[in-house]
């Protein structure tokens, strides 16, 4: 199967240890172009036609799916920059050859499956292989850029996310579609020279990076009595990562009233460091926009910045949707849209030096066909992702359930695991640590993260003197020690 990588990625890339006899250097950045492999591909009578060997790229929205087109790209990051390194920055830069309209809007998507330009159709990526989904397998898009049709003009997009994963999953190539979000119409032409052109217009991918170097420590110069050597360092405790799972119920209370202020009660209560939101709006409307207001309101009582990553449920710009939030800073974040208009956020935080990544969802409430499919996508999609993994969300789904079954065959359900190690902890009414009237609301853990350490799962009594609460789920906290 190929590699599944897809998502933004943007922390600062691994450290080299200092090795006997040797010390790390400052890094020196550098600068590297690389040329694309690229082509066009197009569905309807074209779906089987290979338009790899033309000197120009296409985009196009369309009714007609004869005349949609969409461009592929490709750059050889892995074998060009040294293992290891740290990406900067990564731009791609592309040459208008012309246009029929003054200016489309282009999404820019990573492609975790491998193809080869010569071959690649809208159904077909290599040999006999065919796209998971025609069109191109494509994950979260990294942005929209605005390209005018002036020939000749230059389109710079930042790609740094994309080349950043590629060359922290040791994937080859760094690989982009480009698709006109800008509406159906005819006049949505857009044309980029490719690499089959004059060397002045093809694509290139401009990288900036810079990796430590390793030089000789110099032998010191023997002493008639030199001093006994220092102890050895002991090795670094771990630290501590809380995660919360909450679904909020889209700023209501159990009896309907507004509830962003006892949600933010609990949050400090809870002092979690990584929140995963379910049913948490984002409208423009200041009044509506509640991951804005609760960011604000948790970081006038903590005194500290909360960032977030949020999806709306079908991808759409504002509604309800799923979010993560960190007082940790993001070193990354991503999307991915689910099936049965279902989503996942993903953001990746540091802590004690490793890369962790989280995901918040909310599978379908309805059936379990539906939540086995949007499992089906969400698992392949996050297993890209580089260790360790966290997955938290409403799944709408008891434990013995299929849907639990299929991700307990990859991932740790942590309630169940602090239930066997006895470190589970949750109040006399609850004693099964349900979060609403059963458990349906999960933190799970990769089962190869070997560097998290449950310490403690407990689902939290919110209920107030007269029985409301704030949500009408119950929250869910996992320590874990980071080693």
């Amino acid at each position: 199967m190929p590699v599944r990588v897809c998502r933004r990625f943007g922390w600062g890339g691994v450290r080299v240890a200092a090795l006997l006899a040797a010390v790390s250097c400052p890094a020196a950045a550098q600068v590297v172009s690389l040329p694309a492999a690229d082509a066009t591909i197009r569905p309807g009578i074209y779906e089987r036609t290979n338009f790899g060997d033309q000197d120009f790229l296409e985009t196009k929205s369309s009714n007609d799916p004869d005349h949609v087109r969409r461009a592929l790209l490709k750059f050889d990051t892995h074998t060009t920059i040294p293992a290891g390194s740290q990406i900067n920055s990564a731009t791609l830069t592309l040459t208008v050859k012309s246009g029929s309209v003054a200016s489309r809007r282009i999404a820019v998507y990573c492609v975790p499956s491998s193809f080869d330009e010569l071959q690649t159709t809208w159904n077909l990526r290599k040999g006999t292989l065919d796209w998971r989904t025609p069109g191109g397998d494509v994950g979260h898009h990294h942005g929209v850029f605005l390209v005018t049709n002036v020939p000749g003009s230059k389109v710079t997009v930042d790609v740094t996310g994309i080349a950043r994963e590629a060359m922290q999953a040791s994937s080859r190539y760094t690989r982009v579609l480009l698709v006109d979000v800008g509406g159906t119409a005819t006049a949505s032409y857009m044309a980029y020279y490719s690499n089959e052109a004059s060397a002045a217009l093809r694509p290139r991918l401009v990288v900036d990076y810079e990796r430590e170097t390793v030089t000789p420590t110099p032998k010191p110069t023997p002493k008639p009595h030199p001093a006994p050597a220092p102890p050895p360092t002991p090795p670094t405790n771990g630290t501590t990562l809380r995660v919360l799972q909450w679904n909020v119920q889209q700023g209501w209370t159990s009896n309907g009233r507004p509830n962003l202020d006892l949600v933010v009660d609990w949050i400090v209560k809870m002092n979690p460091d990584v929140i995963s939101f379910n049913e948490i709006n984002h409208y423009g409307s200041p009044t509506a926009d509640y991951i804005k207001i609760m960011a604000a309101k948790l970081r006038a009582r903590t005194g500290q910045t909360w960032s977030y990553n949020w999806i709306q449920k079908s991808g759409a710009a504002g509604g309800e949707g799923e979010a993560v939030m960190s007082r940790l800073p993001f070193a990354s974040t991503g999307t991915n849209l689910l099936p049965h208009a279902r989503s996942a956020a993903e953001a990746t935080v540091m802590v004690n030096g490793r890369a962790i990544n989280v995901v918040s969802t909310h599978l379908d409430a309805q059936a379990t066909s539906y939540r086995l499919a949007e499992i089906g996508d969400l698992k392949p999609w996050f297993g890209a992702f580089a260790q360790h993994r966290i997955i938290m969300g409403d799944f709408n789904a008891r434990p013995g359930t299929p849907e639990i079954a299929e991700m307990t065959k990859d991932y740790h359900d942590a309630w169940a695991r602090a239930v066997n190690a006895n470190i589970d902890v949750a109040y006399p009414a609850n004693p099964n640590g349900n979060t609403r009237k059963s458990r349906i609301d999960y933190v799970f853990y990769s089962k190869d993260a070997t560097a998290l350490v449950l310490k403690r799962v407990q689902v939290f009594d919110t209920h107030d003197a007269h029985g409301v609460r704030p949500s009408d789920h119950n929250p869910l906290v996992a320590t874990f020690e980071v080693r």
